[in-house]
């Protein structure tokens, strides 16, 4: 297969020769796909599905951006493989080294653009790390950092419970953790959509366009069982934070500076860390910058890409 036949819009499928695992990709192209303006989107392992980010960036791929888009799913969630354990969904080494499978794929001596968010921003982090010379730039939206946190959600419980904003929110959940303890997928999901508007700054006036984009999906509990079971059982706790030094590529790191979830402090360490990064924090704006800030994210990340 060319690298221009793996790039068609639409739904793809290839098995990697190194786990034998089978791996889904979706790719969205407003004409001709270009691998010179690729974007692999990393999208996030714990069982929300790419749906969400398909929505959101789309006008990055519209006729005046004219980007080619490629949803890369983890193993474990939708179409792609489970692992035969449930060990082996590790940001890093695991889920990330699965990104350079998908570049064998494409045949791509490096990827162009690699855009990660959330935990999806911790996958791409970490195969930027691991592969240095494999990525040209590099896009981490309101990213995890595996090894440390910022997570008002939980530490400041009591007093968000006072704010109109996520009272509602809080008092429905007896747990500060993003799932009390459901027993199945059903519970789980509902227990992740009640507390949705905690992500955001403004949840009255945001929050229906990231449901509406996930739409009526049901979130698995075991991948997200497994994803940060595994990142919290690394044997190098640390591994993600001490080689932020070895990324090469060209870094811009956005963050929210109301983001409940991954507060700002973990994208001041990340830029502070990787050479050359340039980072910036929106104000009035929690964990999905598209949607609460997007007139100016669309502009920051176009003039990333062109070299501005």
């Amino acid at each position: 297969m060319s690298a221009m036949s793996a790039i068609t819009p639409g739904r793809h499928l290839f098995t990697s020769a190194r786990t034998q695992l089978t791996f889904e990709y979706i790719v969205h192209a407003p004409s001709t796909p270009s691998i010179e303006r690729l974007i692999i989107v990393q999208c996030p392992a714990w069982g929300l599905g790419s749906r969400y980010l398909q929505h959101g960036l789309s006008p990055l791929a519209n006729k005046h951006n004219d980007n080619t888009l490629l949803f890369f799913n983890p193993r474990g969630t939708d179409n792609s493989s489970r692992p035969p354990s449930p060990t082996q969904m590790t940001s890093m080494p695991d889920l990330s080294t699965d990104l350079d499978d998908l570049r064998q794929h494409l045949h791509l001596d490096a990827l162009p653009t690699l855009l990660g968010h959330s935990n999806g921003g911790a996958i791409a982090l970490g195969y930027a790390e691991t592969h240095p010379n494999r990525v040209r730039r590099l896009i981490l939206l309101n990213h995890q950092l595996v090894g440390t946190s910022d997570r008002r959600l939980i530490t400041e419980r009591a007093t968000l419970a006072h704010d109109q904003r996520y009272h509602a929110a809080l008092t429905s959940s007896p747990s500060p953790s993003p799932h009390p303890h459901p027993q199945t997928d059903s519970s789980f999901t509902r227990d992740i959509t009640a507390l949705w508007p905690l992500y955001f700054y403004n949840p009255q006036r945001h929050l229906q366009t990231l449901l509406s984009a996930i739409g009526d999906r049901i979130f698995p509990l075991w991948c997200y069982t497994a994803v940060y079971g595994c990142d919290a059982a690394l044997q190098r706790p640390r591994q993600m934070i001490d080689g932020l030094g070895s990324v090469r590529a060209d870094t811009l790191i956005i963050a929210g500076r109301d983001d409940l979830a991954c507060g700002p402090s973990i994208a001041q360490q990340t830029a502070a860390g990787i050479p050359g990064a340039r980072l910036l924090v929106y104000s009035e704006c929690g964990h999905f910058p598209w949607i609460e800030q997007g007139e100016r994210f669309m502009g920051d990340v176009q003039g990333f890409l062109r070299g501005v």
